[in-house]
């Protein structure tokens, strides 16, 4: 009996320092978390503080920067705009309309200049197709404008026609020249000034009339009139008379025969009525007189 008092007295002084022992470990573990928790608090807070200090730096640096600006470019009075050279490659625009079109001052420094700003101002006018826009020190802004030229009309009637350009944008009546081809039969409705034709048919008329203005072409291949309307082949009246159907997969091809054609015409002194070439690059064209 008395040994069992003895091994239970014992059993319960190892629990006894057991516990402590797990306790203590709690504690040690406890106070680690407190101390990592403390050290990461202190580092968050230099961190934090440089980033104000630095902060204020650049605010600082922002602000000197930015009045340096002010006084030697911005509003120094040697980078007022007193020369403007501004030119379109059309007769559409003068310097005049593209000051207006830009909204420039009289009193532009040439630093102030948002040079992109101005480049979007004149894009927006349908008949500028590109600009470019720079500074020439000390006081001089330089705008080149290309202009969209009409390349086409749109209908028979020249009283209502509108204009078109070689990539389909279709201007106004203002754009209009003398003796412009026509291109009638398409089927693309609510034509307008300010929107591009993407009709594939109307796209391979533009390619025909840009083809035919290479130089060993543009002599003897005059467009008066172009007919869309078949999907297989372009009808095409020249200056001549001549009426040429050709094949919409091989203009390119056609187009030197053509030439030969209307070339041998002009030396025998007659012109052909119907030339068709509406086969491919291996039959011959049939040419009617």
């Amino acid at each position: 009996m008395w040994l069992d008092g003895i091994l239970k007295e014992d059993t319960k002084k190892r629990r006894r320092r057991s516990r402590r022992r797990r306790n203590d470990d709690l504690f040690t573990v406890s106070a680690r978390v407190k101390e990592k928790n403390a050290e990461r608090r202190r580092r968050i807070g230099i961190i934090v503080l440089l980033l104000i200090v630095l902060g204020g730096f650049g605010w600082v640096a922002h602000i000197s920067l930015s009045a340096a600006g002010r006084y030697f470019f911005t509003e120094n009075d040697k980078y007022l705009v007193r020369n403007w050279d501004l030119h379109s490659d059309g007769r559409l625009l003068t310097a005049a309309h593209i000051r207006e079109y830009s909204q420039l001052s009289d009193t532009e420094n040439l630093f102030a200049v948002d040079l992109r700003e101005v480049r979007r101002r004149l894009q927006s006018v349908a008949v500028v197709r590109s600009v470019e826009v720079s500074r020439q020190l000390p006081d001089t802004l330089v705008i080149r404008v290309q202009e969209r030229m009409a390349v086409a009309r749109l209908g028979a009637d020249d009283r209502r026609s509108l204009a078109v350009d070689r990539d389909g944008f279709v201007l106004g009546p203002g754009s209009l020249r003398p003796n412009l081809p026509a291109i009638v039969g398409l089927r693309q409705a609510g034509l307008r000034p300010g929107i591009t034709i993407t009709d594939a048919l109307f796209v391979d008329a533009l390619r025909f009339l840009e083809l035919c203005e290479r130089p060993h072409v543009a002599p003897y291949v005059r467009v008066r009139s172009m007919n869309v309307s078949d999907p297989e082949e372009l009808d095409i009246r020249l200056a001549g008379g001549e009426r040429v159907r050709v094949a919409r997969k091989h203009m390119e091809p056609r187009l030197a025969e053509l030439v030969s054609i209307v070339q041998a015409d002009q030396q025998r002194g007659r012109v052909a009525s119907v030339i068709n070439m509406t086969g491919d690059a291996h039959i011959p064209p049939v040419v009617q007189y």
